[in-house]
C-alpha cells in the first residue's frame, strides 16, 4: 500500500451537516418549506440533481441549481473555515506522514473551500494531490474524481486505500476498483454501502488498519 486517498466533506471536517442546514435555511427564507432531511441524505458525497428535482416537484417548478447554489456556497465558506478538523484526522495524516504513506484528496467539492480550509489547519502540505469537482464531468458515485486522483499519484487502485464516510463516496472507490475504508457519521450510517467496502467506527480504527496493511 503505497496511498491514501481522502474524501474530504465527512470525512475530514463535518461540512455535510452545514451545508444541509445552510439549504435549509435558504429554502426557508424564500419558501418557507423544510425540506425533509433524507432527501438532503440522498445528496450527500455528490452534487447531482436530486434536490433539486424534489424542490421542482414539491415546492416551486421553476427553481434552478443557479437560483441558491451560489448563495448556499457564499455561507458555507464562511463559516467553513470555523469548523474543526474532524477527530482523529490530523494524527492520521501525521501518522502516515511519518510512515512515508502518499496522501491525496478526492472530493466533489470545489477547490476554493477544500483549499481555504486544509491551509486554515495547517494540513495542506500532507497532501500530494487534489482531486475535485473543479476537475471532472462527473461526481460521485462515478469513479472519475478518484481515477483523476490514481494518476495524479501515478499509482494503480491496489496501490492505494480510500477513507470515506458516505454511500455515494463509497460507491466511487469501489467503481474505481480502490480498497475502502468507510467511516461514517449520523448523516450517512443508514446509507447503503458497497459490501467491498470495510465499515468501522472510527478514524483510529481505520488508522490501525491502514498501518497493518502498510506494514505486511
Amino acid at each position: 500500500m503505497e496511498a491514501v486517498i481522502f474524501d474530504f466533506d465527512g470525512t475530514i471536517v463535518d461540512t455535510e451537516a452545514l451545508w444541509i442546514d445552510v439549504y435549509q435555511e435558504l429554502i426557508q427564507e424564500r419558501y418557507e418549506y423544510e425540506v425533509p432531511l433524507e432527501v438532503f441524505q440522498a445528496c450527500i458525497g455528490t452534487q447531482d440533481t436530486s434536490l433539486y428535482d424534489y424542490l421542482t416537484t414539491h415546492v416551486d417548478a421553476h427553481i434552478t441549481r443557479d437560483e441558491l447554489s451560489p448563495f448556499a456556497e457564499k455561507r458555507v465558506n464562511e463559516r467553513l473555515v470555523d469548523l474543526p478538523v474532524k477527530d482523529g484526522i490530523t494524527d492520521l495524516l501525521r501518522t502516515l506522514h511519518e510512515q512515508g504513506v502518499r496522501m491525496a484528496i478526492a472530493s466533489g467539492s470545489q477547490l476554493k473551500f477544500i483549499a481555504e480550509f486544509i491551509n486554515k489547519h495547517s494540513i495542506a502540505h500532507y497532501f500530494e494531490a487534489i482531486r475535485c469537482a473543479d476537475d471532472v464531468v462527473h461526481v460521485k458515485p462515478h469513479p472519475e474524481i478518484y481515477e483523476e486522483a490514481l494518476f495524479a499519484l501515478n499509482l494503480e487502485p491496489e496501490q492505494c486505500i480510500a477513507i470515506e464516510d458516505s454511500e455515494n463516496g463509497a460507491k466511487s472507490a469501489v467503481a474505481a476498483k480502490i480498497p475502502c475504508i468507510v467511516v461514517p457519521n449520523d448523516l450517512t450510517s443508514s446509507g447503503h454501502f458497497p459490501e467491498e467496502v470495510t465499515i468501522l467506527s472510527t478514524i483510529e480504527e481505520a488508522k490501525e488498519q491502514i498501518l497493518a496493511i502498510h506494514t505486511k
